[in-house]
């Protein structure tokens, strides 16, 4: 296997998905099934990057270190993570992973010691025809739009453009190659996984499990919902899944979330993971539902509600799922009975 220079490697685990890092995965080649072997060391990290993405935080990269080995793991990890992404079989996990590498992408840019010399690294990498003259970076327009979904700020309509060339000033040009990463991700995604191993897709919804772990414990509010009725919490597992789910199902999820006492607010937060959230409907919606809207109150749909909507995925013995919710919350607060021989302390 062909050593790298240490620099080499540190700029590859900036920027994994960089050309640089693609020839240092290539020349490594390694065989699947050794990285499986070694589970809790690359596959592992592959594992913990994308709980990392579909928490919507940036891709984590580690270059502060020494070792060429360590690099080298981070370098491989960003394949192992994009299959891991692609087993999940969701275009909303797609985008997230996409501007999980942006945001990284961005804020290693921002934060090198060089600022310039690291943008025409990347560039130069990345491969792009442009020039710069007294920190300003000139782009032809062609090449500037070819990357499709750009942030306000890099609309063409807001730049500079002169006889043909789009002007960038340092920060704009890092937001442009941080965008034409995300895209060339995206693109890329998903990654034909037909022939590789079940594991990674095991792998991947623990993953995903492990990410909406945590959002549910911050939208719960004062409601417990360890004790969703099998019918909400399915409607709420998908939801938080990312999958588009039918308008009835929301009603019934939003008003079910309220009677148990979820702030507004974790409502709103709970509906942000759906594949066409609209912030300003969803908030005008909910809040139609906690407030009530021209003296209508929306309270929760009963069981035969449930069954005729369809929703109904589980025989309870309760005619409201609020009075399961209610049964298994009482459970809970029971004092525990002591078992025979058990003595005080």
């Amino acid at each position: 296997m062909a050593e790298f220079p240490l620099e080499e490697l540190r700029f590859a685990a900036r920027y994994p998905f960089s050309n640089t890092a693609k020839r240092i995965v290539k020349s490594i080649n390694p065989r699947i099934d050794d990285l499986l072997e070694k589970r809790f060391s690359i596959v592992e990290l592959a594992k913990r990057n994308l709980t990392a993405v579909l928490k919507r935080k940036p891709y984590p990269t580690n270059s502060d270190v020494a070792s060429a080995e360590i690099l080298e793991s981070h370098i491989l990890a960003f394949p192992l993570a994009k299959i891991m992404v692609s087993f999940l079989d969701n275009p909303k996990y797609y985008d997230y992973f996409a501007k999980a590498v942006r945001d990284s992408a961005f804020a290693m840019l921002q934060n090198a010691g060089d600022f310039e010399s690291e943008l025409i690294n990347l560039a130069n990498d990345l491969k792009l025809n442009f020039e710069i003259s007294n920190g300003t970076f000139k782009l032809g327009i062609v090449e500037f739009l070819s990357v499709p979904f750009k942030s306000d700020v890099l609309k063409l309509a807001n730049q500079d453009v002169a006889s043909g060339y789009v002007l960038l000033n340092k920060h704009r040009f890092a937001s442009f190659l941080a965008e034409k990463a995300a895209y060339s991700v995206l693109i890329s995604l998903p990654a034909d996984v037909a022939e590789l191993p079940k594991q990674f897709k095991d792998l991947a919804f623990e993953a995903l499990n492990e990410s909406t772990a945590q959002l549910r414990r911050s939208i719960s509010g004062k409601a417990n919902l360890s004790y969703l009725p099998p019918c909400i919490e399915t409607i709420y597992a998908d939801l938080l899944a990312g999958k588009n789910i039918p308008h009835m199902a929301r009603f019934v999820l939003a008003t079910f979330l309220n009677a148990i006492n979820t702030p507004e607010e974790k409502i709103v937060e709970a509906f942000s993971r759906a594949p066409n959230y609209n912030e300003k409907v969803t908030r005008y919606q909910v809040s139609r539902i906690v407030h009530g809207s021209a003296g209508k109150i929306y309270k929760p749909a009963s069981c035969n509600k449930m069954r005729s909507y369809g929703l109904c995925v589980a025989e309870c013995r309760v005619k409201h799922p609020l009075q399961y919710y209610r049964k298994q919350l009482a459970k809970r607060k029971q004092p525990r009975t002591k078992k025979s021989g058990e003595k005080n302390e």
